[in-house]
């Protein structure tokens, strides 16, 4: 019976281990002989390396080797543009990027080493507005840009890295047509992941010359792609084992740590550790790129949109990276879940002289909802309107074209938004204020499903099942959830399914844990192999119990004829039969690909692939406005999630509370401050303001189940967008606290009472 297994809140498969201490994290390996690593970053964010000298790091007792750029092979890789090197080469671009690296006995021994390497550099000028990058006298970052490989049609100049341009309907007749314009500009700011675990790595090449590599990667496959054409070694020399993931969110993409450790391994001939300290993390790592996001939207008296035009300014840092598809991604979803007929937007991702920005949970539409949901409000005070009716009027129905061209389905946002102004008793609050209390909505909605998950399903001699998969739980349940799939799909409990992930030597073609992808891709797979497997155990059974398959079911580890439970054979018996009579265990295959049906014309120079599904939401937050000092607290927000089916609903409503605690971090307190030469100036936990228990607010979750056919049991995922809702909800309550609306991130104390200082002049 359906719902036996998924749809049960149960504990997480790897709680015991993690909770006694016995988990192993990549730092925690440890292997004869192994080496300690440290990297030499640039004391330049843009400058020419004109010598390095490593003779007497060489030459100090307990260094087993030093590696430059020479030491690598010279090529550039990426993920959309491959402009990116292991170690600096002839010049850097950021402060802190690579330029050399030490192997050494010990951790201090390599930092001494570090000291004793003398780097001569021709500084250049630097760029670190993207604006001022755009200029077309400005410093150029990178000289041969136009030489770089890009995996899709590349439309760069000059500093930008990534133009796009995408359109639908006719947005001059739009602009004719509308009774108010209305224009805006939106500024968010570069965060940190902030994940518990820092990027790890050991790199060991074995006697063959296959280079294994345990990393603290998201992607263990795209690891092991990268390696091998960085390294110039083919991918079946390369093994990549993920351990035990101390979260992630985007950060965790890009192996490049793992390339300079396997350089020192191979030139050392010993394993090499490399483990970033919370400093390094903050200098040189990938935070979710800041954006200028600008909004012209037009609409009619009776509150329909008729055109929006959009313009947004990614800042990639100094190599383009995830920014890129960030920028992309932000240009389409900021459209919000609503009806546009006319719409146009552009994006321009642009090199600058700071560290190269990534993801972070929501891939560019956190900074594109922001915006969007702020200037909703806007419009509905211009038109006199309620921001919720407001919304009512423009929701977005199944059947309706995003500007990118892909068509909108499993359309839940009515339902998640009216359920949320219910719970949150929305009129009630809007009539009746309180004094220094607002209340704010934030609509979103984002994508599920992207790329391909494979999938092994295994019997065992007694009668339980292994899965092999190729993702990563990176502390999301993700594991839990897809052995849920598996057990119901074949009717034997939780606890005969267990799971092998994370290892590309031992499981078939993941492309990995991002872009909440999971539930919906890999779920998908792993049903298909459970399907795969239940078929040949009727099979066996059938022959066994001389009755036609159709007449079996399976349950309480039994398969049995349907109203005969005293005709049957165990599920052992059939798993031992596989093995011993007919030559091996019974192995299922399931494999999924996360792509729609239908054909999309993006428009020039868009860099993404369409997708099956999308996953909606509704946050709405009451804050707390201290007028004398700024300060907010944010009392209850309401969050709403159509998931269209909760595989386990324990873990997803951890995932929705996480997400909450995240986007109040981007809304209020969290920004990397950088200065006039590029340098991290809070880089540490301490000065980088990431909320505390706290700080969270009381929190409803409301889960909606809302199934898609595409989607195993229905189930589309949750992973980004809790984090994406929060922000706007939350900036939208604290304009209705006070009366002005900060269109800047983060809403910080002294934002706050200068725009009140400025609206009372």
């Amino acid at each position: 019976m359906e719902g036996a297994v998924i749809g049960q809140s149960v504990p997480r498969l790897d709680s015991p281990a993690k909770a006694i201490g016995k988990a192993d994290f990549t730092a925690d390996l440890r292997f004869q002989g192994m080496l300690q690593a440290k990297i030499l970053g640039s004391k330049h964010a843009h400058a020419r390396i004109s010598h390095i000298d490593t003779t007497l790091a060489e030459r100090l007792p307990g260094v087993q080797a030093v590696i430059t750029a020479k030491d690598a092979p010279a090529v550039r890789y990426g993920v959309y543009l491959k402009d990116e090197v292991l170690l600096a080469r002839e010049k850097v671009c950021y402060l802190e990027e690579p330029v050399a690296a030490v192997a050494a006995v010990d951790e201090d021994c390599a930092s001494e080493a570090l000291a004793l390497i003398r780097v001569e550099y021709e500084p250049l000028p630097a760029v670190f507005d993207p604006l001022e990058a755009m200029q077309p006298d400005a410093a150029l970052i990178h000289q041969d840009s136009s030489s770089y490989k890009a995996v899709f049609p590349s439309v760069r100049y000059g500093n930008v890295c990534m133009y796009t341009r995408i359109e639908h309907g006719n947005v001059e007749e739009g602009l004719a047509a509308a009774d108010l314009i209305v224009e805006d500009t939106f500024c968010t700011q570069p965060v940190h992941q902030c994940y518990l675990e820092p990027h790890a790595v050991v790199a060991l090449f074995d006697a063959s010359g296959k280079l294994t590599v345990w990393s603290s990667t998201q992607q263990v496959f795209v690891s092991q792609a990268t390696l091998a054409e960085v390294l110039q070694i083919p991918m079946t020399k390369v093994r990549v084992i993920n351990t035990y993931l101390g979260g992630g969110f985007g950060g965790k993409l890009n192996p490049w740590l793992e390339g300079i450790a396997a350089l020192l391994a191979r030139k050392s001939a010993r394993p090499v550790k490399l483990v970033f300290n919370r400093l390094e993390e903050f200098m040189a790592t990938q935070p979710r790129a800041p954006f200028i996001i600008e909004l012209k939207t037009g609409v009619k008296r009776d509150g329909r949109i008729v055109v929006r035009v959009a313009k947004i300014i990614g800042d990639a840092g100094a190599y383009a990276d995830h920014a890129l598809g960030e920028t992309a991604q932000a240009a389409v979803r900021v459209q919000g879940p609503y009806k546009i007929p006319h719409m146009r937007a552009e994006g321009f991702c642009v090199y600058t002289n700071k560290v190269n920005f990534g993801c972070y949970r929501g891939y560019g539409v956190p900074q594109a909802v922001f915006a969007a949901e702020s200037q909703m409000d806007i419009i509905a005070e211009r038109l006199g309107l309620d921001p919720l009716a407001f919304r009512a009027i423009n929701l977005a129905e199944d059947g309706d074209l995003l500007p990118s061209g892909e068509r909108l389905r499993c359309v839940s946002i009515k339902e998640t938004m009216q359920t949320a102004a219910e719970r949150a008793d929305w009129m009630e609050k809007r009539v009746n204020k309180v004094a220094g209390r607002g209340i704010g909505i934030g609509n979103a909605y984002t994508n599920t499903g992207m790329l391909a998950s494979s999938v092994f399903l295994r019997s065992n001699e007694d009668g339980t099942f292994q899965i092999f998969s190729g993702v990563v739980d990176i502390g999301t349940g993700a594991n839990t959830i897809l052995c849920q799939i598996a057990a119901e799909e074949l009717g034997v409990p939780l606890e005969d399914v267990s799971i092998v992930s994370g290892d590309t030597d031992m499981a078939p073609y993941d492309l990995g844990s991002i872009a909440t992808r999971v539930t919906y891709d890999t779920g998908n797979a792993v049903r298909l192999a459970a399907m795969d497997v239940k078929r040949q155990l009727f099979e066996i059974a059938a022959k066994r119990l001389e009755a036609n398959i159709e007449d079996l079911e399976i349950g309480h580890r039994h398969i049995y004829v349907k109203g005969s439970p005293d005709k049957g054979v165990t599920v052992a018996e059939i798993c031992q039969h596989g093995l011993y009579v007919e030559g091996g265990p019974i192995v299922g295959r399931g494999k999924f690909l996360g792509v729609p049906s239908f054909k999309t014309q993006p428009g020039e120079g868009y860099p993404l692939d369409p997708y099956p599904s999308f996953i909606f939401g509704t946050h709405i937050a009451e804050v707390e406005v201290d007028k004398d000092t700024g300060q907010v607290k944010v009392l209850r927000i309401v969050a709403v999630h159509d998931l269209g089916r909760a595989i386990n609903p324990l873990a997803a409503m951890a995932q929705i509370e996480g997400g909450i605690g995240q986007g109040l971090g981007y809304v209020l307190t969290e920004r990397m401050i950088f200065n006039e030469e590029g340098r991290v100036l809070n880089p540490t936990l301490l000065d980088y303001k990431v909320p505390t228990a706290l700080d969270m607010p009381q929190m409803e979750v409301v889960i909606l189940e809302y199934p898609d056919e595409l989607a195993p049991f229905g189930a589309k995922g949750i992973g980004e967008l809790p984090q994406i809702c929060a922000p706007a909800a939350v900036a939208n309550a604290v304009a209705d606290a006070i009366g002005v609306r900060i269109r800047e991130l983060p809403l910080t104390a002294e934002k706050i009472l200068e725009a009140l200082r400025q609206d009372s002049v």
